[in-house]
């Protein structure tokens, strides 16, 4: 699904085809983050606004069978201007953001040395066995009118980030030159 390079699945260290690999692999999908796909967004949304009987053969609400998830696989960056272009990074940041938020849960349980599982599998330890269960929850897809809020959100977050690094600076610059001091920089030859 995606090539070696320097942040791919193949790199995490993760063995392939293990649950944490793939759910890694379905992240990664976000290609742009919602800045770079928040004009992909509008690129859509003007096309609905023109054609809107086509929101159902666009997938938007679903099925989301397998032609949707083949769609899923192309990960060119080239963006050629197109709506399925737009269409397909969206989609793919949808299913990037609902495996982002996904939670994993394990339960592990004792069980005696001699005991059958009752069909869980068992992860051997140094003293005792323990029967194990993985559940995948919250996979439902997010909403495609969820990606203006997710903008808004981020640039919430990008500005309270930048005025909070800007208000430390210029804390750590007030103590270290006061108006009334002078500062002289000397230079010497290395």
């Amino acid at each position: 699904m995606f090539s070696v390079g320097k942040n791919t699945p193949e790199r995490s260290g993760l063995p392939k085809g293990c649950l944490l690999y793939k759910t890694l692999q379905v992240q990664m999908l976000d290609l742009l983050d919602i800045e770079g796909l928040y004009p992909l967004y509008n690129r859509v949304e003007r096309y609905l606004e023109e054609f809107p009987e086509e929101r159902k053969t666009l997938q938007i609400d679903g099925p989301y069978d397998e032609a949707f998830y083949q769609k899923l696989l192309d990960l060119s960056t080239e963006d050629d201007g197109t709506v399925a272009f737009a269409l397909t990074k969206v989609q793919q940041y949808r299913v990037a953001m609902t495996a982002k938020d996904c939670s994993i849960m394990i339960a592990l349980s004792p069980c005696l040395q001699d005991a059958s599982s009752d069909q869980r599998p068992v992860v051997p330890s140094s003293r005792s066995r323990f029967a194990f269960s993985v559940s995948v929850l919250d996979l439902d897809l997010k909403p495609y009118e969820s990606i203006p809020h997710q903008y808004k959100l981020d640039g919430k977050i990008v500005n309270y980030y930048s005025k909070t690094v800007r208000a430390k600076d210029n804390a750590v610059m007030s103590t270290r030159f006061k108006e009334s001091e002078d500062c002289t920089l000397v230079l010497h030859k290395v």
